[in-house]
């Protein structure tokens, strides 16, 4: 395919703002490929650093990339034009101390590393170390919309893996969106016994359909009812907070078992306050870790468990929507209309 010299790609321009802006394509070098957007994910975190400005602009953001390779570089030979491919945004360096400890997004090489740019364009330049480290082809049976789902999968896996719940336990996963909803399929995979709080009874049900033993209402007696139901009156070995809402967090805090775990797995507000008493967690030897994003077999893994139907998304996706429509995305997941929302290239730019 002839591959143009400009592009428009969806721009966050500050104050919580995004514009369609026409960009050079990117030149690729030695090592890297030109890739060509199929589908992008909307993540919370790119709604969170549109409406809190905690990037500096202009900036082209997302990163649950599917797309087509439309060229290669020099060296390249796992992958050549026409091979479709899940990219990954950060790769660590797999030797620091923050690597070796299994502390990979702690990473600086992990943090600095990023495609050129973001998945909210046409086209997106894959750097030579995510073309070995974070790339994959996409399985032919799974759908492009569906694949797209890799990443935020294999973050919410590695949250998993971190915890110490064991089969049979009793999980709560609070906040029945995208992410609260791989949660509760992959805590299901894991033989939990769970329960799924939100305040909106769609998602409820939804939850219900994908492994959740029972749901309920945050603000409802039925909540600390159905997790005392599940765990013999102890609390919940393991909770799961999706929801940056720190008014959240005692109510988490008090469905947790003696002994349990909080994970928290969505930021706050910069300017959130936070009104938690710190002494239960001294008291009660409560954990409180937070997880926050893959390694590359975390990403490998996710991808498995989506070509091989272990995880399913397709009911999670209500929107799709064109790159040049990026804020009406952003509105609909804020206004709670959507659930996920995919990002495609506009007609003329597909």
């Amino acid at each position: 395919m002839a591959i143009p010299r400009t592009m428009l790609a969806a721009v966050y321009v500050g104050e919580g703002r995004v514009e369609a802006r026409s960009l050079p394509v990117p030149a690729i070098g030695p090592g890297e490929l030109l890739v060509a957007l199929r589908s992008c994910g909307l993540c919370g975190s790119d709604i969170y650093k549109i409406v809190h400005g905690t990037v500096p602009p202009p900036v082209v953001l997302g990163h649950e990339i599917v797309g087509t390779v439309v060229a290669a570089g020099g060296g390249v030979r796992d992958f050549s034009p026409g091979s479709r491919v899940v990219v990954a945004h950060h790769v660590p360096c797999g030797t620091c101390h923050y690597c070796r400890h299994g502390n990979v997004s702690m990473c600086a090489d992990f943090r600095a590393s990023n495609l050129d740019p973001g998945g909210f364009a046409p086209y997106i330049r894959v750097p030579a170390r995510h073309v070995a480290a974070v790339t994959f082809p996409v399985p032919e049976a799974l759908p492009d919309d569906e694949a797209a789902f890799t990443e935020p999968l294999a973050s919410c896996l590695r949250a998993v893996k971190r915890s110490t719940l064991q089969a049979g336990e009793a999980a709560v996963v609070v906040g029945l969106g995208s992410i609260g909803l791989l949660f509760v399929q992959l805590l299901h995979l894991r033989g939990a016994r769970l329960v799924g709080v939100d305040p909106l009874p769609g998602r409820r049900d939804l939850a219900r359909r994908l492994g959740a033993e029972a749901v309920a209402d945050p603000g409802a007696a039925e909540a600390d009812g159905a997790v005392r139901g599940l765990s013999e009156g102890r609390g919940a070995d393991l909770v799961v907070l999706t929801a940056g809402s720190a008014a959240a967090l005692p109510p988490a805090l008090g469905w947790v078992r003696d002994g349990g775990a909080l994970c928290c797995f969505a930021p706050l507000a910069p300017d959130a306050p936070v009104p938690l008493n710190l002494n239960p967690l001294y008291y009660r030897e409560l954990t409180l870790f937070g997880s926050y994003s893959p390694s590359p077999d975390d990403l490998r893994e996710a991808l498995d468990l989506l070509a091989g139907g272990g995880v399913r998304v397709a009911e999670l996706i209500t929107h799709r929507l064109p790159l040049s429509a990026l804020g009406e995305g952003v509105a609909a997941v804020r206004e709670q209309r959507a659930l996920k929302v995919i990002l495609r290239p506009d007609a003329e730019d597909a």
